[in-house]
């Protein structure tokens, strides 16, 4: 007779993946990854939803060939946040942090981050966002008027406990606001590190910044790069651009003081990106009136990066928390790539041998 162990196991994990908390399409079914931009208020555009600036363009791990325009509005309980929140029962471990709360205040002191973390005990997702005053409560869904005006940016992955504690290690350094948490007993030991960071735990020494590979539920490999506050330099051009070895197109709020100029002082060039431009759906905005955060490697480059995070390019910025979550994919990253427009340009490199120790040491990480 055949050892009925192995089987046992493979039917287990199976269960597992479904019984575990998801990321949702918009047919409510589990994908183990989706990235959503949110559209910026266009008074003039054909679609209603886009009017009113609750239109939004997604992509998901079953569907990473075309920007795809959702059918409903993002304020709508059958969109894929709507789905992937309304998924909670009261004893799962949820984690909401953000820089501007629904209620109350955060110190400058905490993180420029945004996001939720959930999970039961057969899994999660880790849900980084750029919307402020965003979830309202995990009891009913609804997406911040505030929230319409300007773009967005959202990226969901669905993630088994071990990725979990990783998200927590991240949050540990990247030092949140967290304005609500619950963690069940039963999942205190299993989610250490991730209870660690639910009860306002972080980084206490150097260095400052940690880069962590994140495996989602379907075993594809995310890095996900989180700084502290103490960090001291920008995200993109100091930690990002050189552990990937690949040079960046970033879009990031540009409207706050003291913005980042484009960099071409390190051994791979950081652009910000000054305007978008979209056939299909058919969409042109300048980035003054986009919120999102994401970045993309250039045209030049042969490794095809896409990262979606938290953090703006700005020198006060220097000074938070934050991070970003990337994926190397020629698919995804293309349909990124395609909707840029216009670039900041800035100055020829300096001597890139200056840089050689530092993108050396940082690239280790990976």
């Amino acid at each position: 007779m055949p050892d009925a162990a192995p089987l046992y196991m493979i039917l287990c994990e199976f269960l597992c993946v479904v019984n575990g908390l998801q990321c949702m399409d918009p047919t409510n079914n589990p994908v183990d990854w989706y990235v959503i931009y949110k559209l910026p208020k266009q008074r003039s555009h054909s679609n209603p939803l886009v009017r009113e600036g609750l239109g939004f363009m997604y992509m998901t791990s079953s569907g990473e060939d075309q920007w795809r325009l959702s059918e409903v509005d993002i304020n709508d309980t059958r969109s894929m946040v709507a789905h992937t929140l309304s998924s909670r029962w009261q004893n799962d471990f949820y984690l909401l942090y953000n820089d501007q709360p629904p209620y109350g205040d955060a110190s400058e002191l905490k993180g420029h981050t945004k996001g939720v973390v959930m999970a039961n005990a057969s899994g999660g997702f880790w849900l980084i966002h750029s919307v402020p005053h965003f979830p309202l409560s995990l009891e009913q869904y609804a997406y911040p008027k505030s929230g319409t005006h300007f773009g967005q940016s959202f990226l969901c992955v669905s993630l088994g406990l071990e990725a979990l504690n990783s998200v927590g290690l991240q949050l540990l350094y990247n030092e949140p606001h967290i304005y609500a948490q619950n963690v069940p007993t039963d999942l205190k030991e299993r989610l250490a590190v991730l209870s660690r960071a639910a009860n306002n735990e972080t980084i206490q020494s150097a260095p400052w910044y940690h880069v962590q590979n994140i495996t989602s539920s379907a075993g594809l490999k995310f890095i996900s790069f989180a700084k502290a506050r103490k960090f001291n330099k920008d995200l993109y051009a100091d930690l990002v651009s050189p552990a990937l070895r690949s040079n960046l197109y970033v879009e990031t709020w540009p409207n706050e003081p003291h913005r980042l100029p484009s960099n071409c002082q390190h051994k791979f060039q950081v652009d910000n990106i000054m305007s978008i431009s979209s056939q299909h759906p058919a969409v042109s905005f300048s980035a003054t009136v986009d919120h999102s955060k994401w970045a993309v490697s250039s045209p030049k480059d042969l490794s095809k990066w896409v990262c979606i995070g938290d953090i703006n390019r700005a020198q006060s910025q220097t000074t938070r928390g934050g991070g970003t979550t990337c994926l190397n994919s020629s698919l995804v990253a293309g349909r990124y790539l395609g909707i840029v427009a216009k670039v900041q340009t800035c100055s020829k490199p300096i001597n890139n041998a200056l840089f050689k120790d530092e993108i050396n040491a940082v690239g280790e990480k990976i």
